[in-house]
């Protein structure tokens, strides 16, 4: 018994540019959060509104919108206690999520550091 293999002779076709969809991030603002006023670059290679982060009664919202390697995320109460601390790997994770729950209310500082620089911000809960 003889087999026959079957080769399918396929041609690349040219994508053009308008052909592919434009995918962006999209970020989901917490309703009726405030927006932390960062201060500072983590990267100085980047723009302004890079980094945005978010208060909203009890978690805060940290949106990469570049890809800044691995930054390390501190939060802080005013008493110097640490809440949270954490590494996100930027190119994997865009946006990071912190409870704070449990937190007392008071002033706040959340601190954004990578390699090539950081920015912090203050709020109140």
């Amino acid at each position: 018994m003889f087999g026959f293999l079957s080769i399918i002779s396929m041609q690349a076709m040219p994508i053009m540019y308008s052909d592919i969809p434009e995918q962006q991030e999209t970020f989901d603002v917490p309703p009726n959060s405030t927006e932390i006023e960062l201060q500072g670059r983590l990267d100085y290679n980047v723009g302004p509104d890079s980094v945005q982060a978010f208060f909203c009664k009890n978690s805060v919202q940290v949106c990469f919108y570049q890809n800044f390697g691995y930054v390390s995320i501190t939060l802080m109460g005013d008493t110097g206690i640490m809440i949270y601390s954490g590494t996100v790997n930027t190119a994997v994770q865009q946006t990071v999520y912190i409870s704070i729950a449990g937190a007392p209310s008071g002033n706040y500082t959340i601190i954004l550091d990578n390699v090539t620089g950081m920015a912090e911000g203050e709020f109140a809960k």
